[in-house]
């Protein structure tokens, strides 16, 4: 695997994106907002222990981002990332969220979902995922820590290939991005020639940001030029007016408490602009949803890291 870097010759022509954060949300992980049947709903992923209590798994829950109503919950013991194509919405679950086997549920009314296994491949360990569709069929990106031969620095992202979201190549091995540092909570979207991902990567001193690359070929990969996106500071703090079921609690803790991650960034278009979502925290059981936005699509939000 190539990566390709700024140089002394390298100019910033476009500047830094202006990404403006809205404030917390929701006291849940990892998300995906979406818009369906012209509502904005977010995926998010409900954990009521913060993974400290085997015994209560975390789930998938679907929330109208305007009301704050949750229309289902699904899926219990997984990861999960969500794809929309056609009227249909499917999310993608790594079973028991660290394990070799990846699930598939489909609904047409996000309250009814119907489930199949995606992917299964023995030996590896799998964390998030994402899934977008390029011009050769779907490509979903899978974050993995084993097996240790093939991922070097945990984590590292892999990609599966399929014409049909039935019949997959499965992970090459040999292909993981990167080996030498931490890459974990993916996100890959095929955009005007260019598959682009973006995803946490570790700083000195346990703090936690996100960097945006893209390839054509999964064998090469450019350094987005104005890494990092969404940097921790004091407008993580800031509640939203869309936020819900955050408990005094958390409020306490948004205001004073150790910040020092944004992790887990996903992005859908809502009314002409990128709505953003991500986690806010400290990467040890404290945690929090955020919105941002960037006035223009998803399509020039991607394309101006790399102008």
């Amino acid at each position: 695997m190539k990566e390709i870097n700024f140089n002394e010759k390298t100019l910033m022509k476009g500047g830094y994106p202006q990404i403006r954060k809205l404030g917390a949300v929701s006291p849940c992980g990892e998300s995906t907002p979406f818009v369906f049947g012209g509502r904005l709903y977010r995926l998010e992923l409900e954990d009521l222990t913060r993974g400290t209590d085997p015994a209560f798994p975390a789930c998938a829950l679907i929330r109208d981002r305007e009301t704050g109503e949750v229309l289902s919950r699904f899926g219990q013991g997984c990861y999960y990332s969500l794809y929309q194509e056609n009227g249909t919405v499917f999310v993608i679950g790594t079973l028991r969220a660290a394990g070799d086997t990846l699930i598939l549920f489909e609904s047409r009314d996000l309250v009814n979902w119907q489930s199949r296994e995606l992917l299964k491949a023995p030996g590896w360990r799998f964390f998030n995922t994402s899934l977008t569709k390029g011009p050769q069929g779907y490509v979903l990106c899978i974050e993995a820590s084993e097996p240790a031969e093939y991922v070097g620095v945990p984590f590292t992202a892999f990609f599966a290939f399929s014409p049909n979201l039935v019949h997959w190549t499965p992970p090459d091995p040999e292909k993981g991005f990167p080996r030498h540092r931490y890459l974990g909570g993916p996100w890959l979207r095929y955009s005007r020639g260019w598959y682009y991902l973006i995803a946490v990567t570790e700083m000195p001193c346990y703090r936690f940001t996100n960097y945006i690359y893209r390839t054509e070929d999964f064998d090469t990969w450019e350094v987005g030029l104005y890494n990092p996106i969404l940097m921790p500071d004091e407008e993580d703090r800031k509640i939203s007016p869309y936020a819900c079921d955050l408990s005094p609690e958390l409020l306490r803790e948004i205001r004073t408490g150790f910040i020092a991650s944004n992790s887990d960034v996903d992005l859908c278009e809502w009314n002409g602009k990128t709505l953003i979502t991500y986690n806010a925290g400290n990467q040890l059981g404290f945690y929090y949803l955020c919105e941002a936005r960037y006035d223009g699509s998803p399509d020039d939000f991607l394309a101006a890291y790399f102008e």
